[in-house]
């Protein structure tokens, strides 16, 4: 067999072909970079829900707290916008004032009225109604919801928490109540505004 001839280069490339099935040191390499982007995106997928859980329970702490200022009748000589601003004093790092939305009214006497009296929303995430701000009587069943733009980010694979549209996960606290009645010896009246 000469150096040139076919039958060499065939077992030249032959003999290559056994070595390289042979050979392992590569494949711990090859076998990562085809599980890392599952990984990458099931770390990020896990991240991005743990912070809209915490996000979630910082709302709902902060509709607790509304709630309370409207059940114990301290909401009557409020207006929406100083409601709104008593609401955001207990806002968190975690989010602006200017993005969070605030609709208080009594609750319809129909459970077909609640989905129609709540705020509706355009596919970009803008309000097609405005919100209301109804302090309701004494005796009287409320609904207050808070309402926040959540940002997310799209991950690796397609991943998307966004259910606005606008690249932002709506979050929404509800909390339905029923007024106490007013103790107060100059009467609960509630401030026009």
């Amino acid at each position: 067999m000469s150096i040139g001839s076919p039958q060499f280069i065939l077992h030249r490339i032959a003999g290559a072909a056994s070595r390289f099935r042979k050979c392992e040191r590569g494949a711990t390499a090859i076998e990562f970079i085809f599980v890392a982007p599952i990984i990458i995106a099931t770390v990020l997928a896990t991240l991005q829900v743990a912070v809209i859980f915490v996000a979630q329970s910082y709302l709902d702490a902060m509709a607790e707290d509304a709630m309370r200022t409207v059940l114990t009748n301290q909401a009557y000589t409020l207006t929406q916008t100083q409601f709104k601003n008593t609401v955001c004093a207990n806002l968190t790092a975690l989010f602006s004032c200017s993005n969070l939305i605030v609709d208080l009214e009594a609750a319809p006497s129909s459970a077909s009225d609640i989905t129609a009296a709540l705020p509706q929303f355009t596919s970009s995430g803008a309000l097609k109604n405005p919100t209301n701000f109804n302090v309701g009587g004494q005796n009287t069943q409320m609904i207050l919801t808070l309402m926040y733009q959540w940002p997310v980010i799209s991950g690796p694979l397609g991943l998307s928490f966004s259910n606005m549209g606008n690249g932002t996960h709506l979050l929404i606290s509800t909390e339905v109540f029923y007024k106490e009645p007013c103790l107060s010896s100059s009467g609960c009246t509630q401030q026009s505004g």
